[in-house]
């Protein structure tokens, strides 16, 4: 028992020392508040050698200065008493930065709990910071440009898919569904709702809208036109789905085509 014992704490002190290694590196940077040095870890974090992988889900513009980023890493653990299996760990890093500071971020781990007799994954939170004068001033430039108070529940939403005839059943996604609504019954006022949310996805969507309604007739004020002209020209890119196809695509890649 006792030799059991030392085992298993042998066990869980190297993996800690493992995983506590590529968390402190991420954590150093992050602390520093240097996006261009972020960016740089970002590209050569992954590393087949030590079994870390690492991506971007997203990264694009919210307003002239900011922008919202999703970064995930994963670092594999050798089971000692079970050959060829490994033990996943992840991590997500959430950022508000400008192109070389960050406004703010959030650094967690992947965990699950019991929910009612399953097992549901939850983020469980590292560390975190938050620039209070220049968040501030970052939701002040969002007001600015939509005439509305950011919706800050929207920000870093990844499940919202732009496309239409997705997956193999070839259904709407539900972003499509309800536009698709606002759009038979004209609602102009719906879809600039829509224009104004912080889910670029929902963006793209009601870009699409007003699109079909000029050709319908309806006009766009010169305000409305400015905030198009604003959401076709950001940089980065949003999810796309097509049929089985599901993948990121540029944001102007994907509004060249609504010329208004």
């Amino acid at each position: 028992m006792k030799k059991l014992i030392a085992y298993l704490i042998i066990s869980v002190f190297w993996t800690s020392n493992v995983l506590a290694q590529v968390q402190n590196d991420v954590k150093k940077v992050l602390e520093t508040k240097d996006f261009t040095q972020f960016e740089k870890l970002s590209i050569n974090l992954t590393d087949r050698k030590k079994n870390i992988r690492s991506h971007w889900k997203s990264i694009r513009d919210l307003t002239y200065n900011h922008q919202e980023g999703t970064f995930f890493f994963e670092k594999s653990v050798p089971i000692k008493d079970k050959p060829g299996n490994s033990s996943v760990y992840t991590y997500r890093v959430r950022l508000i930065t400008t192109k070389s500071e960050i406004t703010f971020y959030e650094l967690t781990e992947k965990k699950n709990k019991k929910v009612k007799g399953n097992w549901e994954p939850y983020y469980e939170i590292i560390d975190t910071f938050k620039d209070e004068v220049a968040y501030e001033n970052f939701k002040k430039e969002f007001k600015t440009i939509f005439s509305t108070e950011i919706n800050e529940e929207e920000l870093f939403t990844t499940d919202f898919v732009y496309g239409t005839n997705c997956g193999i059943a070839g259904m709407n996604p539900r972003g499509r569904i309800n536009i698709n609504k606002l759009i038979d019954k004209k609602d102009k006022s719906g879809i600039l709702e829509w224009l104004k949310s912080t889910i670029t996805e929902k963006q793209i969507y009601a870009i699409d809208a007003l699109y079909q309604l000029k050709n319908c007739g309806i006009k766009l004020t010169d305000e409305e036109l400015k905030m198009v002209e604003f959401v076709s020209n950001k940089d980065g890119s949003i999810e796309t789905c097509s049929g089985c196809t599901f993948y990121g695509r540029g944001i102007k890649e994907v509004t060249e085509q609504f010329e208004f």
